[in-house]
């Protein structure tokens, strides 16, 4: 299994990086409220660039084009009116990611990802301003991974983050925030060969959350910490992701 981590001037617009800081922020928040959310009982074109091929379709669910119509998906996944974790059959799978088999705009799906009404109406409502939404599991989070880093006294260089359906993104990392031995954290850094792109991460325990915008590659990437070991990975629009929504 290949590690996430290897040891060893162009500027955005001013709007796009308003959006990066201000997901930035959203992101840290999302990963320090998700363990509320979670136990609360009432406050409920991706443009390919160069991703690291590691994921593969499952031969008992493939999907075409990395999509399938909402009819097919919804005939395969079962009816869970209640929060669960792990809700849905896997499409794609690689060493560290699982690729979930639904289309994470669907309100029927919607509200299965949702863990209450509250979180419900948002993902509704943000609909407008994104192309795709899809849950990701992971089974190493970067918890561990900066922990076994830190220990060994190794610089971290390269991470790998997850797109849609099978996409790997391979980050080069230019600075690094680990603290509480590698328990929480922030990462910056770059994808290799654009240095007009950003990559921010933030994660605590295993629960991450993180940011990918590269414009050259029309690349706007948003993920939010869902519960231990899965997050969301959603294509923003970046001309209308953050605005207010009436």
């Amino acid at each position: 299994m290949k590690s996430r981590w290897t040891s060893s001037s162009h500027r955005l617009p001013v709007s796009l990086t308003f959006i990066l800081l201000l997901g930035l922020v959203v992101l840290v928040v999302l990963v320090l409220a998700s363990r509320r959310l979670a136990s609360s009982p009432v406050s409920h074109p991706v443009v390919q660039t160069q991703p690291v091929p590691t994921a593969r379709p499952l031969s008992q669910a493939p999907l075409t084009n990395g999509m399938k119509s909402s009819v097919a998906i919804s005939a395969v996944l079962p009816s869970r009116p209640v929060f669960q974790r792990h809700a849905f059959p896997v499409g794609y799978e690689g060493p560290n990611f699982q690729w979930a088999l639904a289309d994470g705009k669907e309100t029927n799906i919607i509200r299965q990802l949702a863990h209450n009404e509250l979180e419900y109406q948002r993902m509704v409502t943000e609909n407008r301003t994104i192309y795709r939404r899809q849950l990701v599991y992971f089974s190493q989070g970067f918890d561990a991974l900066a922990q076994q880093a830190l220990q060994n006294g190794g610089r971290l260089q390269q991470i790998a983050l997850p797109g849609l359906d099978g996409q790997v993104f391979s980050v080069d990392v230019k600075n690094a925030d680990l603290r509480d031995g590698g328990i929480r954290g922030q990462i910056y850094g770059q994808l290799p060969g654009q240095p007009d792109s950003m990559v921010t991460v933030a994660f605590i325990n295993d629960r991450e959350a993180f940011t990918i915008i590269s414009p050259q590659d029309q690349v706007y990437l948003q993920a939010e910490a869902h519960e231990p070991g899965e997050v969301v990975v959603k294509s923003i629009d970046p001309q209308t992701y953050g605005l207010p929504q009436n």
